[in-house]
This record gives structure tokens, C-alpha cells and sequence, in this order.
């Protein structure tokens, strides 16, 4: 039988012929021979996963939205040149907690990802094959959705840090300048009344206005950049991580995608074939019918003539 010839059995229903796929001319199934798949209902496993992955991406993507609402309150906390307040702390708190359990969906999806795309092609019809490529193409979008808010986060707390820095360090210097004028206009401030009176209130004002850091909020700060510091560092490794996860995404996808192109197009391939089929069958009925015609008016027109004679050959 020619590699090129669809295989077809006779014995099929109609409704076992629309669960058959054929695949023609594919090197990547038996060297370009026609394989016929029958339509498996009851595929537990699969049906298994693709609930336990669709689950897990719902559960993704509502937490990435959540720490995209996180991001926009600490730019606007950053904008505000607010960063040192207790509401940016508690964000930050609650925001590494939320990638870190994002973090972990991603790793057991990523794990049911590989046990479905494992799954034999021969055990899957086209409609499963066709959900299998969508929910890949799904993780993917999250995934990526993911790595690029992860990035941005990072980069916004490096600037909050950065910020909280310049505000402790600008106000230290700021205070031992003054310190340094007070006691250089007190060396050189002449024993009056006046300007005895006058000195207190300016050292009075100058500290309302500044309002220096202790020392403790002094040492609480840096600890909680040094803290920061550490969180973005392991941030860092872990989108690395997925990055590899996401580059190994990408190439399934990719054969996936082509897979189904493949089956997509042998079906379409099968579908014009079956219509050209029956399109020659209805011409070769028609014409059947016609040369039936045709013998029947020949068949009356011997009788007739038939007749003829005999009535000749009697009379």
C-alpha cells in the first residue's frame, strides 16, 4: 500500500469515523505511514491532570495580580518619597511571601506539565491533544507574565533602599552639620542677654524642622535594608530557576504546536479527501442511475418491436 494512500476501512459508523485522525506523510510517525487513532473516552490520567494544571494556573494568576497590586502601592509609595512608613513594610512583607507561594505553584505545575506532555500520542484523540498544547500555551503566558513582574518588583525595592539610604544618611550629615555651627556660633557668640536668649530658640527651631534620626530607627532601618537586600537576592536565583523552567517550556510548546498544526492540517487533508470522495460517488451514482434509464427505454423498445414481429409472423 502506498505511504501516500489514507487507510480506510469499510466496517466504520459514522460517528467512529469523525473520532479517527490520520496522519500522512509525517517522518516523526512510522517513517511516513498512516496511523489511524481511535478516540478514547475514558482517559482518567489525563482528564487528571489537566483539571490539577487548570486549577493551578487559576490559583497563579489571581496571585500574580495580587502582587501587581503589592508593586503599584510601593511605586506609589516611592513617588511619594514615603518609603521609611510602616504600610511599606508590611507590603514588602506580604509581597515576598506572595512570590515565594507563587514560586511554588509554578514548580508543582510545572510538574504535572511534564507528566501530561509525557503522555503518549497514541493515547490521546484530537480534541485532548488540542487542549494539551492550549493549557502549555497558558503556563507559559503566566509564567512569563510572572517573570516579568518578579523583575520589576526587584528593581522597585532596590530603589526603595536606595531612597531609605539617602534619607538616613542625609539627615545624619545634616545633623552633625548642625552640631558642628551650633558649637562654632557659640565659641564666637558674645556674652549679651539677646543673643543669649536668641541662641536657644534657633537650636529649638532647627530641631522641630529636621526632626533626626535615633539611633535605635537609625539601626532599624539599616537592618531592614540589609534584610530587603537578602530577600532580593534570593528573588534573583529563584528567577533564574524559572528562567530554565521557561526556556524548556518554550521548546515543548514549540513541538507541540506543531504536532497539532500537523494533526490539524491531516484532518482538514482527510475531511477535503472524504468530500471528494463522496462528491465521485454522487457522479458515479448519477451516472449509474442514468445508464439504468437508459437500458430500461432500450428494454421497452425491444419489447415493443418484439411485439411487432410477432403480431406480423401470426397474422
Amino acid at each position: 500500500m502506498s505511504s501516500s494512500t489514507p487507510y480506510l476501512e469499510p466496517s466504520f459508523s459514522d460517528d467512529e469515523s469523525d473520532n479517527i485522525i490520520f496522519l500522512e506523510n509525517n517522518s516523526d510517525y512510522n517513517d511516513g505511514d498512516t496511523i489511524r487513532m481511535k478516540k478514547f473516552s475514558d482517559s482518567p490520567i489525563f482528564e487528571s491532570l489537566k483539571d490539577s494544571i487548570a486549577a493551578q494556573l487559576f490559583e497563579i494568576n489571581g496571585q500574580i495580580s495580587t502582587l501587581q497590586q503589592f508593586s503599584q502601592s510601593l511605586q506609589k509609595s516611592l513617588d511619594d518619597n514615603k518609603v521609611r512608613t510602616k504600610i511599606v513594610e508590611n507590603v514588602i512583607k506580604k509581597a515576598n511571601l506572595n512570590i515565594h507561594k507563587i514560586g511554588e505553584l509554578v514548580k508543582a505545575c510545572n510538574e504535572d506539565v511534564t507528566k501530561i506532555d509525557s503522555l503518549e500520542v497514541t493515547t490521546l484523540n484530537k480534541l485532548q491533544l488540542i487542549s494539551r498544547e492550549k493549557l502549555l500555551r497558558d503556563f507559559k503566558s503566566s509564567l512569563q507574565e510572572f517573570q516579568s513582574i518578579q523583575s520589576n518588583y526587584t528593581k522597585l525595592i532596590k530603589q526603595i533602599n536606595e531612597k531609605t539610604k539617602l534619607q538616613l544618611y542625609g539627615n545624619l550629615h545634616s545633623d552633625a552639620n548642625e552640631t558642628a555651627l551650633l558649637q562654632e556660633q557659640e565659641e564666637h557668640t558674645q556674652p549679651q542677654i539677646h543673643e543669649q536668649q536668641l541662641l536657644p530658640k534657633q537650636k529649638n527651631r532647627i530641631v522641630i524642622e529636621r526632626e533626626p534620626i535615633n539611633n535605635e530607627e537609625f539601626t532599624y532601618q539599616q537592618n531592614l535594608i540589609e534584610q530587603r537586600n537578602r530577600e532580593i537576592t534570593n528573588i534573583e536565583q529563584d528567577i533564574t530557576e524559572l528562567n530554565e523552567i521557561f526556556k524548556d517550556l518554550s521548546n515543548v510548546v514549540q513541538q507541540q504546536g506543531l504536532m497539532v498544526d500537523n494533526i490539524e492540517s491531516n484532518i482538514y487533508s482527510f475531511s477535503d479527501n472524504t468530500q471528494m470522495a463522496s462528491q465521485q460517488l454522487n457522479k458515479a451514482r448519477k451516472y449509474q442511475r442514468h445508464g439504468t434509464k437508459w437500458c430500461l427505454y432500450l428494454l421497452i423498445a425491444l419489447s415493443i418491436m418484439l411485439v411487432f414481429l410477432l403480431l406480423i409472423v401470426f397474422i
